[in-house]
């Protein structure tokens, strides 16, 4: 493949910093990019409520046990969730919960968005704090996904 050579104002960017045009996913946490799919997200929300087998998922979420196999596989991969086997025969998925967590999730479905609407204002109002910048249209917000990452001095 023949890469084109940068125009000045490319050029004229840091050596280090990302392009602009690139993608903004690929800057994304592995965790984060799993959580973002509404499959997963609704995955992880069923699971809130108890272990459940890809059959029960396969009626919570509408999905082929193919494509579940395959989103199981990737929420288990960034460590959100185990399975242990029932019967020797019948895997039951769960969300993990370990004591160093590396990362923690919350998601918000809409109908929770609308009982709490004051509270996520609330929350709106600190992110919008904490990172300098307005969340755009907040009025309009159907639903949250927030990640929170850890870094721990005494991995066990």
């Amino acid at each position: 493949m023949i890469r084109k050579k940068p125009e000045n104002r490319e050029a004229s960017q840091d050596a280090g910093a990302p392009m602009l045009n690139k993608p903004s996913r690929s800057y994304l946490n592995p965790t984060t990019k799993a959580v973002a799919h509404p499959v997963r997200s609704q995955i992880l929300r069923a699971l809130k409520e108890g272990d459940l087998s890809t059959v029960e998922l396969e009626k919570i979420t509408g999905e082929t046990r193919y494509n579940l196999y395959h989103h199981l596989s990737a929420l288990e991969q960034v460590g959100l969730i185990d399975w242990t086997m029932r019967d020797n025969k019948t895997k039951l998925y769960q969300l993990r919960t370990p004591e160093t967590p590396d990362v923690t999730v919350t998601i918000l479905s809409e109908e929770e968005v609308k009982a709490h609407r004051e509270k996520l204002k609330l929350l709106v109002a600190a992110l919008e704090e904490i990172s300098g910048e307005p969340i755009l249209n907040a009025d309009k917000i159907t639903g949250a996904e927030v990640c929170l990452y850890y870094k721990w001095q005494d991995k066990r």
